[in-house]
């Protein structure tokens, strides 16, 4: 499809009401419908928290649109989910303190994205405990993990042993097997360890980093990330669910040899105590100076007003829309994309159905091509 022109709204400073060329919004898909070589491409998504299994959820409509029939070990590797562990909070926290384990939220929350139907083992790893004491607190899906992990004595048999329990399409993931923490160094000068106590340290992050800084990288995820021909990168909270990932020793190496196209998801709100005020393209400059060589070939902006209501919601929160600064984010050398995104509901969410078939759209455009500069040339 050819792209049109449109008059975004970007930034006063970069010239507001500019035209840039984008790709008209478009309503939500039938899923995997009108798409001759949707399950041709191997898709690779990095992330945590709520971002990426919306994420996941998009593309195994495409990726596995036709029917429920039991995929093989081949057709799994269509759609890798590569999950960060670093999660010290709420469930996860309490049972990494007690076991000594890696976080098993996040990966919870993308097995459950990628199960095939919503049946009675799908509800129970959603199920969580009422109460503060003893399991209160706790979610089922969580506990089930830190059992397998204690089972399996492995943590990625015990995530291949879920998801098999769960009939995944797809697999997950975790970017490291090893115990690791995420310490923070905040432009005051202190030092921050862990992600509950990052966010509400009340200062803006200088830069973070991985404890040990010598865990080992996940060897399949490193392998999904050379042969992928579509990378998503978010979205997420910056410094605690895609940095994380990308500080893992190989991570980033690998996904610097990959031919596949890099997409960084853009977050829709700023997040309050990580990334306030934080424009488009700082998003992008933080992703920089922590992984100085990664290659983002496109970045995919939300098109569409966020209502009022759902916006004061969040403002009393300390959250603003991400500000879409298009002239930096070209100057930083990524291609600009923007469709409808956001969800319908008062939370400001993605749209899974929107936002896979546009990153299918991406993909279907083929591996970026290097020019003269180094720098990536986008296929029309």
């Amino acid at each position: 499809m050819k792209p049109s022109l449109l008059r975004l709204p970007v930034c006063p400073a970069c010239g507001s009401g500019r035209q840039v060329e984008a790709e008209a919004p478009r309503g939500d898909p039938p899923s995997g419908a009108g798409r001759t070589g949707a399950s041709s491409f191997r898709a690779v998504a990095l992330g945590g928290g709520t971002g990426l299994p919306a994420v996941l959820r998009g593309l195994k409509e495409i990726l596995f649109a036709n029917g429920p029939l039991r995929p093989s070990p081949l057709e799994g590797e269509r759609l890798t989910a590569i999950v960060t562990v670093t999660d010290d909070g709420g469930s996860s926290g309490r049972l990494r303190r007690l076991y000594r384990i890696a976080a098993p939220g996040d990966i919870r929350n993308c097995l459950i994205a990628l199960s095939e139907e919503r049946g009675p083992l799908t509800d129970l790893f959603g199920f969580r405990f009422a109460g503060e004491v003893d399991v209160g607190g706790h979610n089922l899906g969580n506990l089930i993990l830190s059992a397998l992990q204690e089972v399996e004595g492995d943590l990625r048999r015990a995530v291949e042993r879920a998801g098999q329990l769960l009939d995944i399409r797809g697999r997950v993931l975790p970017s490291t097997c090893d115990e690791v923490a995420l310490l923070a160094e905040l432009e005051n000068g202190s030092t921050v360890a862990g992600e509950s106590a990052l966010r509400g340290a009340g200062g803006r992050i200088k830069r973070v980093r991985l404890r040990p800084e010598t865990v080992s990288a996940s060897p399949e995820a490193c392998s999904a990330l050379r042969d992928a021909d579509l990378v998503v990168v978010g979205p997420g909270s910056l410094y605690t669910s895609l940095l994380p990932n990308l500080l893992v020793p190989g991570l980033a190496e690998a996904l610097r040899r990959s031919e596949a196209r890099v997409v960084l998801v853009m977050n829709l709100m700023t997040e309050p105590g990580e990334s306030d005020t934080y424009t488009a393209a700082d998003h992008v400059r933080a992703l920089l100076a922590h992984v100085p060589d990664l290659r983002l070939h496109s970045v995919l902006l939300h098109d569409g007003a966020i209502g009022d209501e759902q916006a004061r919601r969040y403002r009393a929160q300390g959250a603003t829309p991400v500000l879409a600064d298009v002239e930096a984010l070209e100057g930083l050398h990524c291609k600009v994309v923007r469709r409808n995104l956001l969800a319908e509901g008062l939370k400001i969410r993605h749209q899974p159905a929107r936002l896979g078939a546009a990153l299918a759209d991406l993909a279907d455009k083929g591996r970026p091509r290097a020019d003269l500069h180094g720098h990536a040339a986008l296929s029309a």
